[in-house]
């Protein structure tokens, strides 16, 4: 049933002139995903109450939208309605916002759902609203992009849509590409491009390029994500899955039921009908207030940031985004999750308040977080990892880049690397889950177990969509219960899952087809651990398009595409990075700072302000702050002066490019990329890594990740400059490698001095 309270806002007639500025600005969250990437953590509860840094990815939503100066929302749910009501009903939220839960058992897609909605008429028809399609974690204020979204329809009443996209961030594996015209924001053309199968060129419809076309679209842009290779030149866009819609929006798909998917059918169905004569415009998060320097926000607190959790890849990477304080003052001593208070260490490192017991020689390495009640022995290595209320770690275990929900007992000698465990799962000594794992709640594992890369083990049996018992199967269950045996042994209670991407995808439409992002191919990429550096794909990400162009065409999008494709097309020509001046500016602007000894806040302000308004991209700002430092570190006098001299550069200044590095790693290799081009730097590669160690820039970690990225190996260098990455890679490995020895042996010699202990004991 749908709340009494909003019910009328539809139909009432407008009382007076100024009804429509005094309406709550309303928002849509969709609480159900349509797909079953998060299926094996969601028999017991909904997607959106799974936590993130120990609170619900609903609570960093509405809290994400009360910054937006939403007042009223609608969570349209399906599954686990009830505990979604029960969340809602107990949370703060209820009394800071109009919260109304929309349950339906029959909305199958998100088209489904915005049908319900019409069908209810809950939303202000006068109004746009705001349309959240996966759980959302922002500091951005959404409503500027509605106000730019009214004065478009105050021109043009076309426009019922506005797409947010963002700047930046990372490759994913679901990026569309957008033809866009840039004067107006139009989005002419939308396409998804999964990374697997690789499409060797994209298609547009000749009639965006021929007449009579409008004569006012004379420019087009094309829009598409950032690049997989840790090297890239510059920030791709993103489809940012937040929306301001018009009332159009929903009442279209009632008026079109086969529409299902928000992008493929909806945006499509619109953007191709020239009966609707409706258009839709895209937002650049940000925009609307360039001077204020701010981009994307992953280079330290203040910057804009906005991600939705779709997958399990996004949710490790979120996790470690909000604690780096990234969304900024979204963070957990800030929002106090569950009422729990956290303090915050050095590293990034947040132990709630509340009875943490950590032993002495337990190795905590940030961004991470400790819930409440919780304890870890002795020997006990966390990091980059998130573990729940209530929980307990065992002797000599690590867990590494893993996301452990509440009530959950770790034994002695495990390993975790890279999953997701869910609530009250028991995991006994010498237990192994390798990367990328789901284990859903309640399971136990037996001693000894070791559960092969990106397992997904449930609870209960794995079903098919829409199964009952009459497909019931006696011999694959008989085939299933050994191969349980065999995996699991005979003291685990859980079931193995076939993984992800061997699930037949279903088709929304018999004329559409299938998603292209649930190919197999592209699922898995989808996944927790997987990951992208070795895949090959165009490292460019914006191109321009004229009529007046005479340039050959140098996309490779359209390198393979026949003349026949698109009779009469225009040129292409492809902008390989930001203009000369962004180099002059930047490198005057770190100058100044180095001469005058800035503070490495307002070092990074001014960086972050010409990222901004060149369209840079933090990589290629990263780069600049990299070779503007090396130049600092003085080669004369030997090894031991130049690693001083490198240790005394990288520890006063290397915050700037931390700063700007998602992954510290990519550090090492700009750092590398500068040795290879300057060939008086390539023989001290190995010192200035060492430096960036004792400057405590860089750790063991980075480095070894360092150490194992193709691209550090000259993999996807020119033919040319092969040899010479190899060189200079051979010189960092040996550090690198010396490194990991003495590591290694400091903990050889503390297990040694413990048991020492004990036999005087």
């Amino acid at each position: 049933m749908p709340p009494k309270k909003p019910q009328p806002a539809r139909n009432e007639p407008k009382q007076k002139g100024d009804a429509v500025e005094e309406a709550p600005l309303q928002a849509v969250v969709l609480a159900d995903s349509y797909n079953r990437r998060f299926e094996v953590l969601c028999l017991d509860q909904p997607r959106v109450l799974l936590p993130l840094c120990s609170s619900p990815l609903l609570a960093w939503t509405l809290e994400s939208l009360s910054m937006s100066k939403v007042k009223q929302v609608f969570i349209f749910c399906g599954v686990h309605a009830d505990k979604i009501r029960d969340y809602v009903a107990s949370s703060p939220f209820h009394s800071t916002l109009e919260v109304h839960c929309l349950s339906s058992q029959t909305a199958r897609s998100a088209g489904d759902a915005l049908r319900e909605l019409d069908a209810m008429g809950v939303l202000n028809g006068e109004q746009p609203f705001i349309l959240v399609h996966s759980p959302l974690i922002s500091n951005y204020d959404f409503s500027k992009m509605l106000e730019i979204h009214q004065k478009r329809r105050e021109t043009d009443k076309n426009y019922i849509m506005t797409m947010g996209v963002g700047r930046g961030g990372r490759c994913h594996p679901e990026s569309p590409i957008m033809l866009v015209h840039p004067p107006s924001s139009r989005l002419l053309h939308y396409t998804p491009r999964p990374l697997l199968p690789r499409q060797k060129r994209v298609t547009f419809p000749a009639s965006l390029f021929l007449d009579p076309y409008p004569s006012t679209i004379d420019t087009w842009e094309i829009w598409s994500g950032t690049s997989p290779h840790n090297t890239s030149k510059r920030g791709g866009f993103r489809d940012l899955l937040v929306d301001i819609c018009e009332a159009d929006v929903p009442a279209l798909c009632t008026e079109n039921f086969d529409w299902h998917d928000l992008r493929r059918h909806v945006v499509n169905g619109v953007l191709t009908s020239e009966l609707l004569g409706k258009k839709i415009a895209v937002h650049l998060v940000g925009s609307e207030e360039p001077e204020d320097g701010r981009g994307d926000a992953r280079s330290g607190e203040g910057g804009r940031y906005v991600e939705t959790v779709r997958d399990t890849r996004t949710f490790g990477d979120v996790t470690r985004d909000v604690l780096r304080r990234w969304a900024f003052p979204l963070a957990p001593d800030l929002n106090e999750p569950r009422g729990v208070q956290y303090e915050l260490r050095e590293g990034n490192v947040y132990i709630a308040r509340d009875n943490v017991v950590l032993s002495r020689t337990t190795t905590l390495r940030g961004p991470l977080l400790i819930g409440p009640r919780s304890a870890l022995a002795h020997n006990t290595s966390i990091y980059q990892a998130a573990l729940g209320a209530d929980c307990s770690v065992g002797p000599n275990t690590s867990v590494s880049k893993s996301y452990v929900f509440d009530d959950v007992r770790v034994g002695a000698n495990c390993t975790l690397e890279e999953c997701m465990v869910g609530n009250g799962v028991q995991i006994s000594d010498g237990v192994k889950v390798g990367k990328g794992s789901l284990i859903g709640d309640g399971v136990r594992l037996g001693k000894g177990v070791v559960l092969p890369d990106f397992s997904r083990i449930g609870r209960e049996r794995w079903r098919p969509e829409g199964w009952d018992e009459d497909d019931l199967d006696e011999e694959e269950d008989r085939q299933e219960d050994a191969r349980r045996l065999e995996i699991l042994g005979p003291d685990s209670n859980g079931y193995i899952w076939p993984q992800e991407e061997e699930e037949e995808p279903e088709s929304d439409s018999e004329d559409e087809g299938d998603d292209p992002y649930e190919h197999p191919q592209n699922k898995r990429l989808l996944q927790l651990g997987r990951s992208l550096s070795n895949l090959t794909t165009s490292t460019d990400s914006l191109s321009t398009l004229s009529k007046a162009s005479s340039s050959p065409p140098e996309s490779p999008l359209l390198s393979d595409a026949d003349s026949d494709d698109l009779p009469n097309m225009p040129s292409l020509s492809l902008n390989a990075g930001p203009p000369p001046a962004f180099h002059a500016e930047a490198s005057a602007s770190l100058a100044r700072a180095y001469e005058e000894g800035h503070a490495i806040e307002n070092a990074m302000l001014e960086l972050r302000t010409l990222v901004m308004g060149y369209n840079a991209g933090i990589d290629r700002a990263r780069e600049e702050v990299v070779n503007f430092l090396m130049s600092k570190v003085e080669l004369e006098g030997g090894a031991a002066k130049v690693l001083a001299s490198a240790v005394k550069v990288w520890a006063r200044w290397g915050g700037l490019a931390e700063g700007l590095s998602p992954d510290l790693s990519n550090i090492a290799l700009d750092i590398q990329a500068y040795c290879v081009q300057h060939e008086a730097y390539a023989p001290w590669f190995g010192i200035v890594l060492r430096a960036t160690y004792e400057a405590d820039l860089l750790g063991e970690e980075d480095l070894l990740e360092w150490r194992s990225l193709s691209a550090a190996k000259g993999e996807g260098a020119k033919e040319l400059e092969r040899e010479k990455w190899a060189e200079v890679y051979k010189k960092g490995k040996v550090y690198v490698d010396v490194l990991e020895q003495m590591e290694s042996d400091d903990d050889d010699d503390e297990d040694d001095d413990e048991e020492g202990d004990e036999d005087d004991d």
